[in-house]
């Protein structure tokens, strides 16, 4: 039957806007909604206390530092909050702490270590970039009593360079940088992509370029212009970004209806690890995006299943072509989408903040 509407470009594409930004409207109100019933509910903060005073030594990861001395001051009785170029020894002799807790190490003089070792004063390493950076790793390990890495694979390797004693203590999200929140249209995208280039990422995004060209999708970070489709996703790409603040990052996972996640190689050849050890552990992204209520897409790694159910509370993909396949089904399953992402930001909220991890590591350290 023709239509008795006379067919007007400008009235007839209003009514298609209209129409398509009411239906998004309605389904990012279902997922706001959601989103604040599972915060709602809340997730118990630990209850331990320990009376002493902790020196933590920053390494400039600004949602890992923040989230980690939010945790220590819920925690301990004194947090002492240290730049790497700060003489923390000659601070030591003066306040006498407890420990002190370096992030990553690599900033941070090895003579600083000694010196605090010196004095009586347990040190202790949380290294975050294994196995990417395990040549710089292994040199500086050494010197800490005790070392906690993210990665699983690591744990032995710390044990046959002759450190005492190591753990395996995951990663997680400051969730007062990385929540659900409301934000503006400018951020809303199909997919969203924030991650440095490195060549298998490159790799992944030339084979799933033109799927992603069809699609409403923003890509962020250093060293996209080397893919060979570059043209293709020229538009979508916001250039040779380094580092973008954790409240912009939360802002476009908030926004977007997939967030995709893709560790990064490590046979990278711009990775420091000769040893070509194989990484097991997951990147801290996978937990800031649960933590903002996205829906995540990410390859899988061999402890993901220990900190996430896949097809449950975080979705994996096998290859490019799988992929492409789980996009678009999500893309258009909107309830089981946000399924996945409210049981993905529960179980972030219950068992994955650095309040949970610093408890660990404190209880290993003060039993």
């Amino acid at each position: 039957m023709q239509s008795i509407i006379p067919h007007n470009p400008i009235t007839n594409g209003y009514e298609i806007g209209r129409r398509d930004g009411y239906t998004h409207g309605t389904q990012y109100g279902f997922h706001l909604g959601g989103c604040e019933a599972v915060m709602g509910k809340g997730a118990p903060e630990p209850e331990a206390h320990w009376d002493v005073h902790v020196f933590y030594v920053k390494e400039g990861f600004v949602s890992l530092d923040d989230g980690i001395i939010a945790a220590l001051q819920k925690l301990v009785r004194v947090v002492t909050p240290l730049h790497e170029g700060e003489d923390a020894a000659s601070m030591a002799a003066q306040l006498r702490p407890d420990l002190v807790i370096a992030l990553n190490g690599t900033r941070f003089p090895s003579a600083q270590v000694d010196a605090l070792r010196a004095q009586g004063i347990r040190t202790v390493v949380w290294t975050v970039d294994d196995p990417y950076h395990s040549d710089i790793s292994a040199v500086l390990a050494p010197h800490y009593d005790i070392v906690f890495t993210h990665e699983m694979n690591c744990v032995a390797w710390y044990k046959e360079l002759g450190c005492a004693q190591v753990h395996y203590l995951p990663l997680a999200a400051a969730m007062h940088l990385y929540a659900p929140k409301r934000v503006e249209m400018t951020y809303h995208t199909d997919i969203c992509f924030i991650a440095n280039g490195f060549w298998n990422r490159i790799a992944f995004i030339e084979q799933v370029a033109p799927f992603l060209a069809q699609k409403k999708t923003m890509i962020a970070g250093w060293w996209w212009d080397r893919l060979g489709n570059y043209e293709l996703l020229r538009d979508k790409i916001k250039p040779n970004i380094n580092w973008m603040p954790p409240e912009e990052t939360a802002s476009f996972y908030n926004g977007a209806k997939i967030v995709i996640n893709l560790h990064r190689s490590d046979q990278d050849p711009a990775n420091f690890n000769s040893r070509g050890i194989i990484g097991h552990s997951i990147n801290p992204r996978t937990y800031e995006i649960c933590a903002s209520g996205a829906f995540q897409l990410t390859d899988s790694r061999t402890d993901l299943p220990q900190l996430y159910v896949p097809g449950r509370e975080i979705a994996t993909y096998e290859s490019p072509q799988d992929f492409i396949e789980k996009a678009s089904y999500y893309l258009e399953h909107d309830e089981e989408r946000e399924a996945i992402a409210f049981r993905g930001l529960r179980r972030t909220m219950e068992q994955h903040t650095y309040s949970k991890r610093l408890l660990t590591m404190l209880q290993l350290l003060f039993p």
